[in-house]
């Protein structure tokens, strides 16, 4: 349906007019050492366990054009699967749609009816709906992942949030739940966060302990929309480079995941191997996005024009002064 619906809102524009740092590990130790120390912080020094399957899951969108019906944009997501040291990797997408005030309500609801939920009818802006789209398109495709577990990890891009319209509670609820039940849990990884703790950024704090270790953060439910049984760690597991906000839910416990992470994936510079696969494998490239542009033109009859940049071709003169 969802495909068809996508397919559906391109058709629309036929013969249409168209314009187309971080600080390494050794600096942070030197931080705010005695916050952690002494305040209601947990630290916990991790080493592997026993080596588990692992599924990661992640997505990528892009705007391939902008018509005088509406922006066209593109999604893609891609599931990687690591049993042992053998890779699996499947693609879904690109699926090319176009957003305006007809089109989008129909695959916003068409994504929420696919989780069973109904959306409340409330105006949705078409700046914030590709983020909207994409961010639903991706828990289509955590579900899934999560129900391929065979008793192993779920590791997510992001934060396990509920609340927005992108990520419902319910949505959230039934991602969480089918990795209990398929496997041991999910680490959800952020690779930014705004979310402060004592005055200060969370991935700030850090213990003298030699990595990999994780801190578990007092953070309460309701700050960040966090789904229930959802911990807040911040992650030092490599020697050299970052720490993550990783969001956790197990089934026995959030100290076993982490072992079971360890023993089961390769970690680089403080993140999981298969994460940053799985958002190579998503990632929408140029040269997709020249042979998405050239394929909308042949199937709609238009042409689409180089973009142009009002701001750089209004202050394009001024900026060496």
């Amino acid at each position: 349906m969802f495909t068809s619906l996508t397919y559906d809102t391109i058709s629309t524009i036929a013969y249409e007019e168209t314009a187309p740092h971080p600080k390494n590990h050794a600096t942070l130790i030197d931080e705010i050492t005695e916050d952690v120390l002494k305040g209601p912080f947990k630290t916990i020094e991790l080493t592997a366990s026993q080596s588990r399957p692992v599924v990661a899951c992640d997505m990528s969108t892009v705007k391939i054009a902008e018509t005088m019906r509406g922006d066209i944009w593109a999604v893609k997501g891609s599931i990687i699967m690591k049993i042992g040291k053998r890779f699996m990797g499947s693609v879904v997408g690109p699926f090319v749609y176009n957003v305006s005030s007809y089109t989008v309500s129909k695959i916003i609801d068409a994504l929420l009816l696919s989780f069973g939920v109904e959306r409340r009818k409330t105006y949705l802006d078409l700046n914030t709906a590709p983020k909207i789209i994409s961010n639903l398109f991706e828990k289509v495709l955590q579900l899934h992942a999560a129900t391929c577990l065979n008793g192993g990890l779920l590791l997510l891009d992001g934060a396990l949030t509920s609340g927005p319209l992108d990520s419902p509670p319910h949505v959230v609820e039934k991602i969480v739940e089918a990795t209990k039940t398929f496997g041991i849990g999910v680490a959800a990884f952020s690779k930014s966060t705004t979310l402060m703790l004592m005055g200060r950024r969370i991935t700030s704090y850090n213990n003298r302990c030699k990595p990999p270790y994780v801190i578990k953060l007092p953070i309460e439910r309701e700050k960040g929309m966090l789904f229930k049984n959802v911990s807040v760690y911040v992650s030092h597991l490599s020697h050299s480079l970052f720490p993550f906000r990783v969001d956790v839910a197990s089934t026995t416990s959030d100290e076993e995941v982490f072992r079971s992470l360890l023993a089961s994936e390769n970690i680089i510079y403080g993140y999981p191997e298969s994460l940053i696969l799985a958002h190579q494998l998503a990632k929408i490239s140029r040269l997709e996005v020249l042979g998405l542009r050239a394929r909308l033109e042949t199937l709609n009859k238009v042409r689409f024009a180089p973009e142009i940049d009002v701001r750089s071709t209004i202050f394009a003169p001024l900026d060496g002064l």
